[in-house]
């Protein structure tokens, strides 16, 4: 069962993403326009688009990415080009990465959120390292199938690096305050006393050192200290004057230049006065170290911490440190924009009342944790914004040890209740989408028990999976029956190749829409169905309704319309027939009368009234053939343009000056294939027609064109080329009820006596024999348009020998002999006596079997003269047969009617012809001059 439709409105949703997903196409995107995606689809864009968080959504096996204006900037220059196409294409350098994770959300429905994750991205020409806070859900559709992949990002480069570079900066004081220590623990401090009268110091090695010097056993001049000091610092170092007065300092840190390599370094000095009893000072002892590691440090340190405040400052995400105890020490300008808090209402723990009372048990569990282990703190917590609404935020802290052992915390605060809001949404969604999967489910179960169709899940191969309870009772089988047998096995060995084509018409993925077969039934007997299947590899899933009543019911139905046919047309015939034929046993009847009392005179006027029935009667016979399309044709090749000029004259004649004729011949038109007395035949009925539709006169126009047509343009012509023979007129037209019957045999609307109804009859029987067709057009009060087509031919036009009309005398030579076959006495009398007339020597046989024994003779024979429709052996079996003993034996074959002879050239070999009863005798003659003596004779 299909999904019901899901209202959306994203199509006006505002923003350049939106934009972009309403102007998708086929070329643009896999999934086509978006009047053709999934509702499901359409709803997650409905939502996504206006979000403020970055979402990303990756549809179907191929991934193919939409996202809102959000997360547009985080993609740079990928922008726009990845909107709408597969995520393999433009996610290529990190796509290693990120389809693991798709794949595990799509295939195996998991939920992977994840943390700083890193990326390699080429953005904006340059490959750099991002990093993201990641979360991505499955999306179901109502079935309960996965779909597609709802990904939710934040970037986190930012507070990456600036986490990255203070651990960086912490580390390097770490290891300069490490090498302080080492230095003082190898010996880095010197001891000295200061001679203040003499000015002289003496001094421990260490002491030297420390300055670059020498070491000196003997009293040193205070001079050749004071040589080293950096200018600016004097303040720094006791000259001679502060230590005479004893108000030198005594614990000072100062800059000197050592003497062995001129570097920079610092020097602590702690010293004290000793002074003789009048208080003079005597001398200054104490002790120097090198400090210089400690103060790169120190200035190391400063800088490192300025930076990270400038960083926090410059991030958008809300920064801060704490104490080990969490108490704030330190909030960037982004908490304070956030919580519109002061720093004195934030700093220690006073940043608690902005924590929601329900999240403090569960901030001090996470707090207590990470202390416990000095892991890393994360959690989510709701804090109060500066608007006094409660926002959920994701709260995360990384430890930073001091050299001395102390711990402080570096953190980020980053709000996500959009992102929260959003995850609720698709977890409602997936929830009412469950919910319907399991609405749905329970009505297809119901279906599926309750249908008084068969239903079946095979495989492709026709292996029968699973069927419903309408099996047993539409064909008597159970399920434990049928389970793993084939479908086609149950099928009517007749209907076998034709169900074998549906399955692999299946296999290639093509639905199957009422295919009607016969099924077998448990009792043996066969039922017919109706089936409608379609492929959702590697499975079919079918659904069979039981036609067999109805298929017997429309059986009845065509046979009683049948036999109503036929009783109309057998009225029709013996109407017609019974007029002419009385016409014509009147007209004999009248002459033996006369004959037999004497009277001659005035006999030709009732035998030209007996021809006149006669002719009428072979007429009729030839239009019932037309129309069945029995009639015997001599397809050739024809100019359709020369015969419709040829025929101008006769028209103009035949129309009366009252109605105007228009021709109109494309010298385009090919030549065509068709009969052309059947052609001239038709042409001139359809004129009559028009001729009687407009008593009052009218326009009858007579146009031809070549015609291509396409596979399915126009059924039921097959694909090819065609001549259109179109006759149009102005008259009175036909409504459409009589327009329907035009084509049925003896309908008319003319008076009794002014038509036979059979005119367009012969037409369409013609046209569909010939491998054309007819249509035709009509509306009340505007006239009718007949069009006929007939197909062109690739060979030129057939030219006609000119008859020759010397019947007057006997045509035979001497010696020359004629074999008749014909089974009806009547007509074997009156062609013998042709024969004899023309001088010719006539064998006869009334059937096939008797013929053969003449062929097979010695006897000469100039001629075959031979009835096609022949009880036994038919007129064509007769000739093969003669053939064999006598090769290029000429043959003349009469027919009334024969199926095998309806298309001339398909029947006859070379040295044959053929004449139709019924004929005239000079026709007959005119045919016997043309064949006798132009072939061998075998004697």
């Amino acid at each position: 069962m299909r999904a019901a439709s899901v209202p959306t409105h994203w199509p006006f949703v505002r923003g350049e993403c939106a934009a972009l997903a309403r102007a998708l196409t086929h070329d643009r995107c896999p999934l086509g326009p978006p009047e053709q995606w999934p509702p499901t689809l359409r709803m997650l864009i409905d939502m996504m688009m206006p979000s403020q968080a970055e979402i990303v959504l990756f549809w179907g096996q191929d991934y193919v990415a939409f996202y809102n204006d959000t997360y547009a900037p985080t993609i740079g220059n990928k922008h726009p080009a990845a909107f709408g196409r597969p995520a393999r294409e433009h996610w290529s350098e990190l796509w290693d990465d990120l389809q693991p994770l798709l794949d595990r959300v799509l295939h195996f429905g998991e939920t992977v959120a994840a943390q700083d994750r890193p990326f390699r991205i080429n953005r904006h020409g340059q490959m750099e390292d991002v990093f993201f806070d990641i979360s991505y859900s499955p999306v179901r559709e109502h079935d309960g199938r996965i779909c597609g992949v709802l990904c939710i990002v934040k970037e986190t480069t930012a507070r990456v690096n600036a986490t990255r570079r203070l651990a960086a900066s912490e580390a390097h004081l770490r290891e300069m305050e490490e090498q302080w220590r080492l230095a003082q623990a190898a010996g880095g401090v010197g001891v000295f006393v200061l001679d203040i009268p003499a000015d002289t110091v003496t001094a421990s090695p260490g002491f030297f050192r420390a300055f670059g010097l020498p070491a000196h056993a003997a009293p040193v001049p205070s001079s050749m200290l004071e040589t080293l000091k950096v200018p600016g610092e004097a303040e720094g170092m006791s000259d001679t004057r502060s230590r005479s007065d004893g108000s030198a300092p005594l614990d000072v840190e100062y800059r000197i230049r050592r003497a062995d390599d001129g570097r920079l370094r610092w020097i602590w000095r702690r010293a004290e006065i000793v002074r003789d009893s009048t208080g003079t000072p005597l001398l200054m002892r104490g002790v120097v170290q090198d400090v210089t590691v400690r103060h790169l440090a120190q200035a190391t340190l400063r800088e490192s911490e300025a930076r990270f405040r400038a960083l926090a400052q410059a991030v958008p995400n809300q920064v801060w440190t704490a104490g080990p105890d969490g108490a704030l020490d330190w909030v960037n300008q982004q908490v304070l924009d956030y919580t519109g808090a002061r720093p004195d209402e934030l700093l220690g723990h006073r940043w608690l009342a902005t924590l929601h009372p329900e999240d403090h048990a569960s901030m001090r569990a996470a707090w207590a944790r990470a202390c416990t282990g000095l892991t890393s703190y994360s959690t989510e917590l709701r804090l109060r914004r500066y608007d006094g609404r409660w926002r959920w935020q994701l709260v995360r802290a990384q430890p930073v040890q001091g050299g001395d052992g102390s711990v402080r915390w570096i953190g980020t605060t980053t709000d996500i209740e959009d992102q929260k809001a959003a995850q609720a949404q698709l977890e409602a969604m997936n929830s009412t989408l469950a919910q319907r999967v399991e609405e749905r489910t329970r009505d297809r179960d119901r279906l599926w028990q309750l249908s008084t169709d068969v239903m079946v899940i095979a495989d492709l191969g026709g292996r029968i999976l699973h069927v419903n309870p309408a099996w047993y009772a539409v064909l008597g089988w159970r399920e434990e029956e049928l389970l793993g047998g084939q479908l086609l096995d149950y099928s009517h060995p007749e209907d076998l190749a034709a169900a074998e084509r549906e399955f692999e018409r299946l296999a290639q993925g093509i639905p199957t829409l009422r295919y009607e077969g016969r099924m077998r039934h448990r009792d043996g007997s066969y039922r017919t169905l109706s089936w409608t299947a379609v492929p959702d590899a590697p499975y079919l899933h079918a659904v069979g309704r039981d036609v067999t009543a109805l298929r017997e019911s429309e059986a009845r139905l065509r046979h009683s319309q049948k036999m109503e046919a036929i009783g109309q047309l057998t009225g029709g015939i013996a109407h017609d027939f019974n007029n002419m034929l009385q016409g014509i046993t009147g007209a004999i009847e009248v002459m033996r009368r006369r004959v037999a009392k004497g009277q001659t005179d005035g006999l030709e006027r009732f035998m030209d009234s007996a021809t006149q029935s006669a002719h009428r009667a072979a007429s009729l016979v030839q239009r019932l053939l037309a129309f069945s399309r029995r009639q015997s044709l001599d397809p050739k090749p024809l100019d359709v343009n020369h015969l419709v000029r040829s025929m101008e004259e006769m028209l103009r004649r035949t129309l009366g000056e009252h109605v105007r004729l228009d021709v109109a011949l494309d010298t385009q038109a090919c030549t065509a294939v068709g009969d052309e007395s059947q052609l001239e035949s038709a042409i001139l009925n359809l004129a009559i027609n028009a001729r009687d539709a407009m008593p009052s006169g009218g326009l009858l126009r007579i146009a031809t064109a070549h015609l291509a047509v396409k596979d399915g343009e126009m059924e039921p012509l097959r694909p090819g080329h065609y001549v259109r023979i179109t006759v149009a007129d102005t008259g009175s037209g036909m409504p459409r009820d009589v327009l329907a019957k035009a084509f049925d045999p003896f309908f008319t609307t003319k008076p009794i006596g002014q038509g036979t109804g059979l005119g367009l009859s012969m037409v369409y029987g013609f046209a569909q024999q010939s491998g054309g067709h007819v249509r035709i057009d009509s509306v009340p009060d505007q006239g009718t348009h007949v069009d006929l087509y007939l197909p062109c031919s690739n060979e030129p036009p057939t030219e006609q020998p000119a008859a020759s009309r010397d019947a007057g005398r006997p045509l035979a030579t001497e010696g020359e002999v004629v074999l008749l076959v014909e089974d009806d006495p009547g007509v074997r009398l009156l062609v013998r006596e042709v024969l004899v007339d023309l001088g010719y020597q006539t064998l006869e046989a009334a059937d096939g079997p008797s013929a053969l024994p003449i062929l097979q003779s010695n006897r000469r024979i100039d001629l075959l003269v031979s009835d096609v429709g022949l009880p036994g052996l038919n007129g064509r079996q007769v000739a093969e047969i003669a053939r064999q003993q006598r090769p290029g034996l000429q043959v003349l074959f009469m027919t009334g009617y024969a199926a095998r002879a309806a298309i001339r050239s398909e029947f006859l070999a070379p040295g044959m012809d053929m004449i139709a009863k019924p004929f005239a005798i000079e026709e007959l003659i005119e045919r016997i001059r043309a064949m006798v003596g132009r072939g061998p004779t075998e004697r």
